[in-house]
């Protein structure tokens, strides 16, 4: 079973429709709205966007469409006299198998400064997908960064394949997207630069566990030796030489970091 993180910055609940009903249909049955709390950005009211997401999905399940935001706010639509009679039909069974009681639907606030913490106790879950699709500009390099250095698989947006035209905001649904193939779901770091990327950081970082458990070998060796052969021995001096050599290059490597062209 999968979980869907959404990140959360606009209140249209158009915005999340198009990636919950691709990920349901793919297997998820926990769908989490996520905001960061950040006095840059104007804050969402995360229940009410759940609610009225829910809403959403249950009106285009008997065919409506209705206006959250903007200036038609509180329009409705009837989508039986822009769709046929079959399109109407597939049109609410689609959108109707989401609204099935095995799917969990929350909600989550992050503080702006704990965002990688939250999104590395997302990585153990192999299973998790993150959502950017409505996520503000001004949070995609952080949540880049964090996926990079939490190694995170799945950071998903999803993308249309035309010009919208905004005047019939059905036709911006996932339903008419997925009968005339008009969109992508995009896993963002998949990209060949991206995973070049996260091998370099693997190579030049060399785990914490790694480096104690090869101390405390060390350190235990030499004291070994010595209580063995003494301080005078040829073996310690060697074994004091290498540490010397090892203490000068870490020195050097701490203010000129080797960086790859």
């Amino acid at each position: 079973m999968k979980d869907l993180y959404i990140f959360v910055t606009t209140d249209r609940p158009d915005q999340y429709l198009n990636p919950i009903v691709h990920s349901i249909e793919q297997g998820t049955r926990k769908i989490i709205f996520n905001q960061v709390e950040d006095s840059r950005v104007q804050q969402v009211q995360l229940n009410l966007l759940q609610a009225n997401v829910y809403n959403f999905l249950q009106e285009l399940s008997v065919g409506i469409y209705k206006y959250y935001v903007g200036k038609l706010k509180g329009e409705v639509i009837q989508l039986d006299t822009v769709y046929s009679v079959d399109e109407i039909a597939e049109m609410k069974t689609k959108y109707a198998y989401c609204l099935t009681d095995n799917i969990s639907w929350s909600v989550e606030r992050i503080e702006y400064s704990k965002q990688r913490s939250y999104i590395s106790s997302l990585s153990r879950n192999k299973n998790t997908i993150i959502d950017v699709t409505s996520i503000k500009k001004v949070y995609i390099g952080d949540i880049f960064a964090c996926s990079l250095l939490e190694n995170i698989e799945n950071l998903y947006t999803f993308e249309l394949l035309f010009v919208p035209d905004y005047e019939k905001p059905w036709e911006i649904l996932i339903y008419d997207l997925a009968k005339k193939k008009r969109y992508k779901y995009v896993n963002l770091v998949e990209t060949e630069i991206f995973e070049k990327s996260r091998k370099s950081i693997l190579i030049k970082t060399t785990p914490l566990m790694v480096s104690i458990i090869g101390t405390v070998q060390f350190v235990g060796v030499t004291l070994a030796a010595t209580f063995i052969f003494g301080f005078g021995s040829i073996f310690i001096q060697f074994v004091s030489t290498i540490g010397t050599v090892l203490g000068i290059i870490s020195f050097f490597l701490i203010y000129f970091p080797v960086r790859s062209r």
